[in-house]
């Protein structure tokens, strides 16, 4: 996947034609159930491979906490902030962005805490997964969510070219206001992977196997009062250090995401250098 190119004339004519701006978020994702194309337990892998039009293309997985609390992100990021997040990274150098949307909750409580989009490039495909992604609305009284679940994922069941070939890193960004479950039980990864068998791994090693690969961040939005306390950030500083990232403003979120790949991003040898200092 990951065909087509992203421009801010494409992303703006889109906008218009579905009519986003005027648009509810109930009227934009209308999905009552998981798709179809996006139940993690029919999906082997999800590949972001080079090709003649992205030919050093760069793999980024965006984990959207989709809980009661937090269905404000995608729609945001539909109606206005695509541009910050692609546009960002093209200005700056990264000509070949792959974007993976991920819808993910609490296996506890919600009937779809994971859902896997598709490596995209272009604003049309990009926003055809973003808007399959089911808004459960859900989550529990726990004050924890199935993140680790995208990092479950990205490890085992997603194949990148920008590592296999290059051996440089893609990003991977789960976004929400909770703490992540201590671990994922076996029951668990048999019920939202493929896999047909498993064995309960920690929170703290699922995230290590994803960093052979990928960046690994967190970004913990403080969009109201509770968000800001302590408890709600749990142990999230410790597991990824400064890859935890308290966002005050949620309006930034993307240009954030974008700055963080920008910052960290190692081109490959021959690759034309980012300017950093310029964008951020």
């Amino acid at each position: 996947m990951g065909g087509g190119k992203f421009s801010h004339k494409a992303y703006e004519q889109l906008r218009s034609s579905k009519g986003y701006s005027n648009k509810s978020r109930e009227e934009i994702f209308t999905a009552r159930t998981i798709d179809a194309e996006m139940d993690p337990s029919t999906i082997k892998v999800r590949e972001s491979r080079d090709s003649e039009e992205h030919p050093e293309s760069l793999s980024i997985i965006v984990g959207l906490d989709v809980t009661g609390s937090m269905g404000f992100i995608p729609e945001l990021i539909v109606k206005e902030a695509l541009p910050d997040l692609i546009g960002t990274l093209m200005d700056a150098g990264i000509q070949h962005p792959q974007v993976l949307f991920m819808g993910l909750g609490d296996y506890v409580y919600d009937s779809a805490p994971l859902q896997v989009g598709q490596f995209e490039s272009s604003a049309e495909l990009l926003d055809r997964w973003l808007t399959r992604v089911y808004l459960e609305g859900g989550g529990g009284g726990n004050n924890q969510e199935g993140y680790n679940l995208a990092h479950l994922f990205a490890a085992r069941h997603t194949a990148i070219d920008c590592w296999e070939k290059r051996n440089q890193k893609g990003f991977l960004f789960t976004i929400g206001d909770e703490p992540v479950f201590e671990n994922i039980p076996d029951e668990i990864i048999k019920r939202y992977t493929i896999a047909d068998e498993a064995q309960s791994i920690s929170t703290k090693a699922i995230i290590k196997e994803a960093q052979e690969k990928y960046e690994v961040f967190h970004m913990h939005l403080e969009h109201n009062e509770w968000s800001k306390d302590d408890h709600r950030k749990g142990n999230w500083k410790e597991l990824l250090g400064d890859h935890f990232i308290e966002v005050q403003d949620y309006k930034k979120l993307a240009k954030i995401i974008a700055e963080t790949v920008i910052k960290n991003h190692q081109p490959s040898f021959g690759s034309s250098s980012i300017d950093v200092e310029n964008m951020l």
